[in-house]
């Protein structure tokens, strides 16, 4: 009986010591400001997210919100487990960086030293390029058709195919677009230069030598404990079980499943020289110059920027159901790690404001300087957009999209190609932004003064390079005419159209008017500017209803930067 006592005493004193490691560096002000933000994030009957702080490999702050699994009313926990996305990149970075410390690969090789049937349509591919995004390889996830066959088993050599064909989209090493198709290949070499499996590899090479003890690869056919239920949006502000996908398609680009206990682990085991020597994590940790000097604003796996005297090493994730943000500040030791299983709300809502809190840096938008109106029309005109997402436009879409700037009489309009209007204010000569947003704006001007490009950005991380959008010799767009349409002659488009997987534009006529709800999404009311086409008026998007010869609507095509076929799922 007495040891059962001092058993206890110890439970209890330890439990107490941990909690007082827990609060030694938060002030209770930066603690109860973040608990705050994630409790009104993340309501306790919502899909939730765990969250890590920590300083000097010491976790500060360990909580969890919301709901793990809101099916069975199970709260979230701190040690829960989520699907990380592309935070696996990182992992798959650093597995290539240990067999280049064996010797066994040079970042400088060709990729197809390791893998000799790969079509790199006459380009010298290298590891390092794949690491980087500067490869030129379209990501898999953005080619036309992705979206009809995620939920499939193929074998990798059936993916790779899927891919290979694709034209690079520029020069290896002189560009940058994300690529998950690089990482998976990434995979495949480690795989061929190991003759491990690479879920192996990393469990040996990674997982065991950091104390990872909560990590996984995901399989959907295997029980993991303390796995979350993915979640997104769904009608009238619910939220549905995530799509399902199959886990042959993440491979080394985004399978892993971990906690944020466990991304401490990895990441401690990182500084202190566990995984690799320091040497290599600092070329991992660097962004990489692209041609002409251009800072890629990334790394081997990580984005890699300047915020003030901080260096920000951060990198997020995404898959169905799930979203995620790791960040690193080496001149503090400060690691964040957030794992959320609410697709409709990105972490790094969260992790910029507690980022921006610690570093007592100013998070508010930047101050607006008066602007006289005469020199509005200077700065009007069409922009045209070279990449979003870290990816190049042409990755994704065929259609050229723009950023429109116009006069609006007393102050400065944006709007972009898909998008809606938004007030442009000035902060400093040539530099704007957009209220709310962390988007910023600097026009560039030649040698004679005259306005020729701007140069756009994130505020605090850009995922790649700055995006330098030419000015170009196009028309502003111009209000579009409604007609008037009865309500008896639009009753034929109700229905339910399928954008993607998951995603359907809900169609309904009521009192006179046409209105879209799409998944997880606000109501709105669609316009006609013809017997079959409408057109919304608070973002740039159009709807055109298809008839058959026989009359009937069964498609419809959505315009909203890019083009969609919607089939009539109901």
């Amino acid at each position: 009986m007495k040891k059962i006592y001092t058993s206890v005493f110890i439970l209890f004193v330890l439990s107490v010591f941990s909690n007082l490691i827990y609060s030694q560096t938060l002030s209770k002000e930066t603690t109860q400001f973040i608990d705050n933000l994630l409790n009104s994030s993340y309501p306790e009957k919502n899909p939730g997210i765990s969250i890590l702080i920590s300083e000097n490999d010491v976790p500060v702050y360990k909580k969890a919100f919301g709901m793990s699994d809101m099916e069975s009313g199970s709260k979230s926990d701190p040690e829960n487990l989520y699907a990380i996305g592309s935070m696996t990149k990182q992992f798959t970075a650093v597995g290539i960086l240990c067999l280049v410390n064996e010797g066994k690969i040079n970042l400088k090789d060709d990729i197809r030293k390791y893998i000799p049937d790969y079509n790199t349509h006459g380009k010298t591919i290298t590891i390092e390029n794949c690491l980087t995004h500067s490869s030129g390889i379209p990501s898999f996830t953005e080619l036309k058709g992705f979206d009809k066959i995620y939920d499939k088993k193929l074998s990798k050599d059936e993916i790779i195919k899927y891919f290979q064909d694709e034209e690079l989209m520029f020069d290896p090493g002189t560009d940058f677009s994300y690529s998950n198709s690089a990482f998976f290949l990434l995979g495949i070499v480690i795989e061929n230069v190991s003759g491990m499996t690479y879920e192996d590899f990393i469990q040996k090479n990674i997982f065991d030598k950091a104390g990872m003890k909560h990590s996984y690869f995901g399989n959907w056919e295997k029980k993991i404990p303390l796995f979350t239920t993915g979640y997104e949006s769904s009608d009238n502000n619910s939220y549905a079980k995530a799509s399902y996908f199959d886990w042959s398609w993440p491979f080394s680009a985004g399978n892993i499943i971990s906690s944020t206990s466990d991304l401490l682990e990895w990441n401690n085991a990182l500084v202190n020289e566990k995984l690799i020597p320091v040497s290599l994590l600092k070329k991992a940790w660097s962004p990489y110059m692209l041609a002409g000097g251009v800072n890629s604003n990334y790394g081997y796996g990580w984005n890699v920027t300047q915020l003030n005297n901080y260096t920000i090493i951060k990198h997020g994730g995404a898959i169905n159901g799930f979203l995620s943000d790791g960040i690193y500040i080496p001149e503090k030791k400060i690691y964040i790690a957030a794992l959320s299983n609410n697709s409709g709300k990105s972490p790094d809502e969260v992790t910029n404001k507690i980022l921006f809190k610690i570093l007592n840096t100013n998070d508010e938008d930047p101050v607006t300087i008066n602007l006289d109106k005469s020199a509005f029309d200077e700065y009007t005109g069409a922009f045209e957009v070279n990449r979003g997402g870290g990816r190049l436009l042409k990755n994704y879409s065929a259609e050229k999209q723009y950023r429109f700037i116009s006069n609006g009489g007393d102050s400065l309009i944006m709007s972009r190609t898909g998008g809606g209007k938004s007030g442009f204010f000035p902060y400093a000569k040539d530099k704007f932004f957009l209220k709310k947003s962390g988007k910023r704006f600097e026009f560039i001007r030649n040698s004679e003064g005259k306005i020729t490009a701007m140069e756009v950005y994130d505020y605090p991380v850009t995922l790649g390079p700055a995006d330098i959008c030419q000015k170009v010799n196009i028309e502003l767009p111009t209000e579009r005419k409604e007609i008037t349409l009865t309500a008896e002659s639009m009753k034929k488009f109700e229905g339910e159209y399928e954008l993607q997987p998951g995603f359907i534009l809900k169609f309904f006529v009521e009192n006179g008017n046409l209105y879209v709800q799409p998944t997880g999404q606000k109501t709105l009311q669609m316009h006609p500017e013809s017997e079959n086409k409408f057109f919304l008026k608070e973002v740039d998007a159009q709807a055109e209803f298809v008839q058959d010869a026989d009359g009937k609507v069964n498609s419809m095509i959505f315009t909203q930067g890019q083009k969609f076929e919607c089939k009539r799922i109901k």
